[in-house]
């Protein structure tokens, strides 16, 4: 199935952890150190501590190179714009097709058990959802409409119903808010706010709690809009982390929901032209490089695709068939474990119990391709 659609989403994102003092200075720069061995088995991580981690492609070690093998599945989807996550033995897919905007799928042989939402504006019905992985029980998942701005819940019957959760409307749908679940009826999300972009704490049962607790520009110090400041978005409730990618920047910056610390890791890359410009058609015209552009979060690390190409590079690689992806591994506190390179370009999603990374291919004969690590 080859299709060339849909490159303005490009960007993507991080091994083991490191055991300093708090006193560290917030900006200082902390060395890297591979302590795998050390930690391996132990569940807990220590608090993360504050400051920058300056990397390069070495400090994942060698590049593994990954050969997708194609896998049958009995469901038709578009490779566009998908989203994934791993639940319960199950994929649970957002795709474009109505009905069954959310499809949910058996693992490991992607068989269709169940498929809910139909597009459109009447009740019950969604016009752009995005998926929230859930870790209340009996909650499969919630969903997030962007464009009606509610969110909803799908339970383990595969019920949707609209929660009813009140949430103040944004002028327009650049926001994108995506959200990510840190406690039972608690989410931050990430939005656009007064200095370009940020987190918020929500918890729907009080909204005088709604505030600004991380600023996204903070470090830049260039007074960004939200375009330069656009990313991914991921969380691990169990870990109390958060972590954000940053599109035009090769950076992703972590932080800890217990000690409000937060941590930078920061590569050395070419700087996008117009990534500080005020003027968004400059920032996302398809001239600019992509750093990350997709992200998934795991029990133990965060897995990030990173590009480093421009939509025009990609695109010609597209028509010679060289098209690929890379995604970088880390842990929960920002340090590298291992860097890939798979053979098509896609979304993705990693099953890490069955260390499986599945990919959509929008330029490949088949749709769904399996990659193990």
């Amino acid at each position: 199935m080859k299709s060339t659609k849909k490159i303005t989403a490009l960007t993507c994102c991080l091994v083991m952890v490191l055991s300093f003092s708090n006193r560290i200075p917030v900006n200082a720069e902390i060395p890297v150190k591979d302590l795998s061995a050390e930690n391996k088995g132990k569940s807990d991580l220590p608090a993360l501590v504050p400051g920058t981690i300056k990397l390069t492609n070495k400090d994942f070690g060698n590049l593994i190179e990954l050969k997708g093998t194609p896998i049958k599945t009995d469901v038709m989807f578009k490779p566009q714009e998908l989203e994934f996550l791993i639940k319960n033995n199950m994929m649970i897919m957002k795709t474009f097709e109505t009905p069954g905007l959310i499809r949910f799928l058996s693992l490991p042989d992607l068989k269709l058990i169940r498929e809910v939402g139909t597009k459109g504006q009447g009740p019950g019905e969604l016009l752009f959802p995005t998926l929230i992985g859930s870790s209340e029980p009996g909650i499969l998942c919630y969903l997030f409409d962007l464009q009606q701005q509610k969110l909803y819940s799908i339970n383990n019957l595969f019920a949707m119903k609209e929660t009813g959760f009140p949430l103040k409307k944004e002028d327009n749908l650049f926001g994108s808010r995506q959200f990510i679940e840190t406690g039972s009826r608690q989410f931050h999300y990430a939005s656009n706010s007064t200095t370009g972009k940020g987190i918020y704490k929500y918890s729907p049962d009080h909204l005088d709690s709604l505030k600004l607790v991380y600023d996204l520009e903070e470090g830049f110090k260039n007074n960004l809009g939200w375009s330069a400041l656009t990313g991914d978005f991921a969380g691990n409730r169990e870990r109390n982390r958060l972590a954000y990618a940053y599109k035009y920047f090769h950076q992703i910056r972590f932080f800890d929901l217990l000690t409000g610390n937060t941590r930078t890791v920061k590569f050395n890359a070419t700087n996008n032209q117009d990534a500080s410009s005020p003027d968004p058609k400059a920032v996302l015209a398809p001239t600019s490089v992509t750093h990350y552009w997709g992200i998934c979060s795991t029990p133990d690390h965060l897995f990030c695709i990173y590009s480093g190409r421009t939509p025009i590079e990609v695109q010609g690689e597209f028509k010679d068939g060289t098209d690929h992806i890379f995604i970088e591994q880390y842990d929960w506190n920002g340090n590298p474990v291992k860097r890939y390179r798979l053979d098509h370009w896609g979304y993705f999603c990693v099953d890490e119990a069955r260390r499986t990374i599945y990919v959509a291919a929008v330029n490949a004969d088949e749709p769904m391709y399996v990659y193990k690590f």
